[in-house]
């Protein structure tokens, strides 16, 4: 089919806000997916707030990144991607793609995907049939629509059809407020193909690339309860792991200052730089494919609510046949756990975790890559997408 012929699509994004490697991929995903399913994909960021020019490397030495530009070419996206730089002049825009075909593209396609919620619907986006809110991190939205936070209800608002990672939302178990959104689960797609991995070579060290904290703790209040956003906070509870263990484990940490570095490596932890590897797109996809498997924890709000989340870097590991031993936010409910992938509460269930794999490891691999096959296949979890807003 004609590219001219082919539906189009439009995602919404943060690429150039934030040009890391995961960021990037998570978007990649969505774009080369829909591409796959015979659509046309457009890339919009227009959320207005400051960025570096997304077209040339840092200016700053200490702040490596990936250039946008160079993605977009690299994926045959050249000409198919707009981003507005009002740090520049009002108006001002970067990409191949112009503002005028822009503005037709929103009458022409059949849908737009804010993938992580981070647009604001402005009147010309409303043009498009079906525009869908696609959240990648539930807790604190679920809250504020409870508390009928205005900014949030009408960021939701603009939206005809919304998602979330949040699978377990409506579960017995979860704590998540139940708002008056129909939301429907979803997870992270990804293109298999991009983690085939035929070099064979695998580390001793378990690993997982994470900032570490953020400049102010982010936490939301919630019937009673306060519920934190670093991460930091859960891996303090898992501190002694690595003398316990005996396991090699690595983690690949941004935002952490040298006395905390000092205080891991103290008791066992492997430290590397997390930016300047996620400062290429390469760089990260063999950091991860060339681990044992990864170790992680996941926030507080996700843990505490029961939220059902589940992270789009781990379902990377996984399509890379690398196990995946990662905290308890309740996706077993609708993920199987067990063989390839793991989900702990307490030191005891990790401990268990890499007997299990370490025991028989070609099993283990097999098994999460079985597990990226049948549940985060990007076929499949788009067409299932697709088939939710009315499109085949």
């Amino acid at each position: 089919m004609h590219e001219n012929k082919r539906p189009k699509i439009i995602i919404l994004g943060l690429m150039c806000r934030l040009p890391v490697a995961g960021v990037v991929l998570q978007i990649l995903h969505y774009m080369l997916g829909f591409e796959k399913l015979g659509f046309t994909t457009y890339y919009v960021e227009w959320h207005g707030n400051w960025i570096q020019d997304p077209m040339i490397k840092s200016l700053k030495p200490t702040f490596p990144r990936i250039v946008i530009g160079d993605v977009m070419r690299t994926y045959g996206f050249e000409d198919r991607w707009i981003c507005r730089g009002d740090q520049v002049a009002p108006g001002y825009t970067f990409g191949g793609l112009s503002y005028e075909r822009l503005l037709k593209l929103y009458k022409e396609a059949e849908a737009i995907f804010n993938v992580t919620g981070g647009h604001f619907m402005e009147a010309e986006m409303l043009l498009c049939p079906r525009r869908v809110y696609l959240e990648s991190d539930p807790g604190i939205p679920q809250i504020k629509l409870e508390n009928e936070d205005s900014e949030m209800c009408s960021l939701v608002s603009g939206h005809t059809h919304h998602f979330t990672f949040g699978e377990n939302i409506y579960g017995d178990d979860s704590l998540l407020p139940k708002t008056h959104l129909k939301y429907q689960p979803t997870r992270q797609p990804v293109v298999l193909n991009l983690w085939d991995d035929i070099s064979g070579l695998v580390a001793r060290s378990f690993t997982t690339i994470s900032k570490w904290t953020k400049p102010r703790d982010r936490f939301i209040n919630f019937r009673g309860e306060s519920y934190r956003w670093n991460k930091d906070v859960e891996f303090k509870k898992f501190l002694d792991l690595p003398q316990i263990s005996k396991q090699s484990l690595e983690l690949a940490l941004n935002g952490i200052s040298s006395e905390e570095i000092q205080r891991l490596e103290t008791h066992g932890w492997k430290i590397i730089d997390a930016l300047a590897l996620s400062s290429s797109i390469e760089r990260y996809q063999s950091y991860i494919k060339h681990s044992r498997g990864e170790f992680t924890i996941a926030k507080d709000q996700y843990v505490r609510l029961k939220t059902g989340w589940f992270s789009d870097r781990s379902a990377t590991y996984l399509a890379a046949g690398r196990p995946v031993v990662t905290q308890d936010t309740g996706f077993g409910h609708h993920i199987p756990t067990g063989e390839g992938l793991f989900a702990f509460q307490t030191m005891g269930d990790i401990l268990a975790a890499f007997e299990k794999i370490n025991s028989n490891y070609k099993k283990h691999c097999n098994a999460a890559r079985e597990i990226a096959w049948e549940y985060f296949d990007a076929n499949k979890v788009l067409s299932n997408l697709l088939k939710s807003i009315g499109l085949q």
